[in-house]
This record gives C-alpha cells, structure tokens and sequence, in this order.
C-alpha cells in the first residue's frame, strides 16, 4: 500500500512542488520579491535577519558581477545576459530535478523491476490516481469531488 502511496505522489507532484512554509503560505509571491525571497537572498550571514549593510553589500556585489565589461555601468545587454546566465541555470537544475523523478517514477511503477513497464504496471497507477480524485466514486472527476482527495 505504500508503494501504492508514493507512486501516486510522484507521479501527482510537479517538479517546482513543495511544502509551503507558514511564511510562504501568508504572503503573497511577487515574482522572487516576496519577503521569504528576499531573506533567501540576502541574508548572507545566514541569521534570519538583512541589515541595511548586509543588503547593500550584496547588491554591490550583484552590480559589479552584472558589469559584465566593469567599465563602471550596466547596459541593457549585460542586465539581460547576466539574467539569462541565473534563468538558464534555474532551467538547467529545474530540468535535473524532473528527468531524477521521472527515473524515480519509472522505478516504482516497474513493480517487477524488470526495467520494463508493462500495461498492467502502467495501470495500476492510472487507477489509482483515477480513484483518488473520483471521491464520490460516481466514474467522474468533476466539480462534486472533494478538494481534499488532491
């Protein structure tokens, strides 16, 4: 039943998933300037707390690492180059993180651990997963279901 369990989770969980914590789930997400971001960011000493000096050091630091060319400025070309550079890292490690699960769901669904996927494996999970939204179990999912089943 477990195996049950984590197959249905994994395969129900999107790779950005995670548990929200009391701070995320009360504030509002703008686009990486909420304030759980911001304390992620720039609280460089890891205490749980940004001075005024803690924060703009680091932003110092991020200006100088933008002027890509250190003339001193920052044009559009290296503000959008060093913001594609950190977006194409977050692709790259997102992408990681969601081929690693997908082994992970392969493995549990190949239930003989044959390295094959069969049908009736494939369809344990199908069924499963049918079942757990189909709360009132009337054979569809719809507005009737329960929240709570996902």
């Amino acid at each position: 039943m477990k195996l049950h369990i984590l197959a249905l989770a994994l395969l129900t969980a999107t790779p950005t998933m995670a548990a929200p914590t009391m701070a995320s789930a009360q504030e509002p997400v703008a686009r990486g300037h909420s304030k759980t971001e911001f304390l992620k960011t720039y609280d460089t000493n890891l205490d749980g707390k940004v001075s005024k000096a803690e924060y703009d050091a680091k932003r110092s630091q991020d200006y100088g690492r933008t002027d890509a060319d250190k003339d001193g400025a920052v044009t559009e070309a290296e503000y959008v180059g060093e913001y594609a550079a950190r977006l194409d890292a977050e692709l790259a490690a997102t992408r990681k993180r969601s081929l690693d699960q997908a082994k992970v769901r392969f493995g549990v669904i190949d239930a003989d651990k044959s390295g094959r996927m069969t049908p009736a494996e494939y369809g344990v999970v199908a069924t499963k997963t049918f079942a757990s939204l189909d709360t009132n179990g009337d054979g569809v999912v719809d507005d009737a279901d329960t929240a709570k089943s996902h």
